[in-house]
């Protein structure tokens, strides 16, 4: 991973929200790669989202921008929270395919605990961004296909509505998918709005939505999964942004390995107006023992 000048952080979880100069401190918030951007200057203000409970630790959202500029929008979790994860998933998303009366969890559930996450109010009410709300996946034993078959992280950013979203169904199809959904999570993202290099390879899931995978991707040519970026799609129409991480490549950045950024693939045109990221960041600070998983170096486009 491509080390940058001063990936996104964030200090220790604070209640309600906290400004800090650009300088920043190791006990303390320290602006992302774009606070020394183009944008202007003054004062990042860092903000904070309610906690969940995970692991032994916590998982909320932050935020920074200058004003109503954005620098970055990510998860930040402590050490704690990776420890004592489940080992199995909530069961939250079942479906009895076969019609005998009970539901199986090994083959009749999507394998994974989730956590609804709100951005941070100050982030909302200030900045024009397409973004509304954050979906934690934790997966543990992973997915298919089988280079994603190891424990981790889906950290989505969401475009469309929650309620939207829980409207996408479980049922007997392909994923455990409702059959009428899994179809409308199909349909075909207009080429202007969709990277060159990624395609719908069908990881379609319920209250989640189309995942649409990165064919330059490491993973796809027989190199193991550490971390990769996905779009979501639904009904024709990008829906989330998704780093999605290994979470043993997590905790090899507390045990010495670099952090950073890597850039975010775009597409050519925009459905919607609003701020948004060139780059996705990893770190972590070891004076506060925190995570940072982000999006940064935001850049505003209208809709086309």
């Amino acid at each position: 991973m491509r080390r940058t000048a001063a990936a996104a952080l964030t200090a220790a979880l604070l209640g309600g929200w906290v400004a800090v100069n650009a300088g920043g401190t190791d006990d303390g918030p320290r602006p992302s790669a774009a606070a020394g951007a183009e944008g202007g200057k003054g004062r990042v203000t860092t903000e904070f989202g309610a906690p969940q409970r995970l692991g032994d630790g916590t998982m909320r959202v932050y935020s920074q921008r200058r004003g109503s500029r954005p620098l970055a929008l990510g998860y930040t979790f402590s050490a704690d929270t990776l420890r004592d994860l489940p080992e199995d998933g909530d069961g939250k998303l079942c479906y009895d395919v076969n019609g005998d009366g009970t539901v199986d969890r090994a083959t009749e559930c999507v394998d994974e605990v989730e956590l609804a996450l709100d951005l941070p109010k100050g982030f909302q009410k200030h900045v024009r961004t397409p973004f509304k709300w954050a979906q934690l996946t934790w997966d543990p034993r992973g997915h298919p296909p089988d280079y994603y078959s190891v424990p981790h992280f889906d950290f989505h950013f969401y475009i469309q509505d929650e309620a939207a979203v829980r409207r996408i169904r479980t049922g007997p199809c392909r994923g455990i998918m409702n059959c009428d959904d899994l179809k409308t999570a199909r349909e075909p993202v207009p080429e202007r709005y969709m990277p060159d290099r990624y395609m719908d390879m069908g990881a379609v899931v319920p209250q989640m939505g189309n995942h649409l995978m990165d064919m330059d991707a490491p993973e796809m040519h027989g190199k193991p999964f550490t971390q990769t970026f996905m779009y979501g799609a639904y009904d024709g129409e990008i829906t989330f942004y998704e780093p999605m991480v290994d979470k043993a490549w997590i905790e090899g950045l507390s045990q010495g390995r670099e952090g950073g950024c890597e850039p975010v693939e775009l597409p050519e045109e925009w459905a919607v107006s609003g701020w948004y990221p060139t780059k996705y960041c990893l770190d972590y600070r070891s004076g506060t023992r925190q995570y940072t998983v982000s999006l940064a170096d935001f850049v505003h486009r209208d809709a086309s």
